[in-house]
């Protein structure tokens, strides 16, 4: 038996071609964190939705929702009319957010509503480093207001997880798509472009250029050398462009480093005005880190009222990718606080219920139950990531004494075993008095 092709085992320690749960919760942790500091708060979505959900969100020309989607209909739907509703395994967050919004009156509740998401999204794509059919995103929509700075605030956040797991070798790129109007006229230009270049252009992406000009100039007019190819900025309305102006101008005064690209769209219809990508040089062909932008009709297709909106979504794979290549410092081993060795089998009960005392108390502890060899369980423990070993000893136990010794500082010594979470602070501010 095997693992399904784009599916991963996400094991419980690191390999060469994996990384560990461990390192997995840790970087969600950490994500968490940062998401939560800025006042983001968690939403929960189902990973099966119904196929309207992302064709009304997404776009039914878009690649996501006419080649990517798992779509499928129930065993008992299958002799019925083909009117029955579909369902599909949630390719993208923002979709289901805004179905749930909606659903659950939560533009009614707070006129501002800041939240996040983590989880599995899938794609059938074609495989590539990075890039797998089961993926988890981490995303942060803000729903409700059109303030400027609320784009700015959402991209210091997006720089602030990066910043957060250590995370040096990135770039931001920014644009404007404008406004619908903008849109319409930046699609025919870069259909009219296109077609005067039709004779330069593969059969695959002829069909791209027809189907959907926006994701022929967002990802298939850069592989080729053409000169004056469309730039949004030349077709932008007044407004839209001021408000980029205005953007770029306060990005300037918080010394926000980023470039503007001109010919990035976002492949996906409910974008409008601004759009972002993070992008770095160690994820090689796919080097997106972090996408988004504002989505200011995206509550009204679902019907629901006029609500402008804007986020991002992360793929953790690549995340996780950049924090292991950049050598980061975030301690991403996994450690046991205290590793009980017993040295007669008649103390086994006795190490497990001073085990269980220790858990309770928040530490991670491990006890071998094998009834093993005093000698095999003292090498387990000194393999292991654990920071001290507690040794029993028969003869100390009727005292109740044991001996507690630092795995880092090999500093051992005997203490009451009525006392061992005490002296298993004390051991670990010696061991961090050492390091300073």
């Amino acid at each position: 038996m095997k693992v399904i092709k784009g599916f991963k085992d996400i094991l419980p320690s690191s390999s060469n071609s994996s990384y560990s749960s461990f390192e997995w919760e840790k970087i969600i942790k950490q994500l968490k964190k940062t998401m939560y500091s800025y006042n983001y708060t968690e939403i929960l979505t189902p990973v099966l939705e119904y196929t309207s959900t992302f064709k009304t969100g997404i776009g039914e020309d878009t690649d996501i929702v006419s080649k990517e989607m798992y779509e499928f209909v129930l065993k008992k739907d299958l002799n019925k009319d083909s009117g029955s509703e579909t369902y599909c395994l949630r390719p993208e967050g923002t979709a289901p957010i805004v179905r749930s919004l909606i659903e659950n009156s939560l533009h009614k509740t707070k006129n501002i509503n800041k939240l996040f998401y983590v989880g599995p999204m899938f794609r059938y794509e074609r495989m590539q480093k990075g890039r797998y059919r089961m993926f988890h995103q981490i995303g942060a929509e803000l729903i409700g207001s059109n303030e400027i700075h609320y784009e700015v605030e959402l991209l210091i956040l997006a720089k602030s997880i990066l910043d957060s797991l250590e995370i040096n070798e990135y770039k931001f790129q920014i644009n404007s798509i404008g406004n619908q109007k903008s849109l319409e006229n930046i699609s025919k230009a870069v259909k009219d472009f296109g077609d005067k270049n039709r004779d330069s252009l593969d059969e695959i992406d002829l069909k791209i250029l027809q189907k959907n000009p926006l994701r022929f100039l967002d990802k298939a007019i850069h592989k080729y050398n053409f000169k004056n190819s469309p730039k949004t900025v030349d077709y932008l309305d007044k407004d839209s462009l001021n408000r980029f102006t205005l953007l770029t101008k306060i990005l300037d005064s918080i010394d926000f480093k980023y470039t503007i690209n001109n010919q990035m769209v976002r492949g996906i219809d409910y974008y409008n005005d601004f759009v972002f990508e993070v992008n770095s040089p160690n994820l090689g062909a796919q080097d997106a880190i972090l996408a988004g932008g504002r989505y200011d009709s995206l509550v009204q297709k679902f019907g629901g009222p006029s609500v402008n909106c804007v986020g991002f979504a992360a793929g953790l794979e690549r995340l996780v990718m950049l924090v292991d290549k950049e050598n980061n410092n975030l301690n991403l081993i996994e450690s046991i606080d205290i590793y009980i060795a017993y040295e007669e089998p008649s103390l086994k009960l006795e190490s497990l219920k001073l085990a269980t005392k220790l858990r309770s108390q928040g530490l991670r502890v491990e006890v071998d139950l094998d009834s093993r060899s005093f000698n095999k369980q003292t090498k387990a423990a000194e393999k292991s990531s654990a920071k001290v070993i507690l040794s029993i000893h028969l003869a100390d136990f009727k005292n109740s004494i044991a001996t507690l010794k630092n795995t880092t500082t090999k500093i051992e010594e005997k203490i009451n075993l009525h006392q061992v979470l005490d002296s298993f602070v004390k051991s670990i501010k010696v061991e961090q008095n050492e390091k300073n």
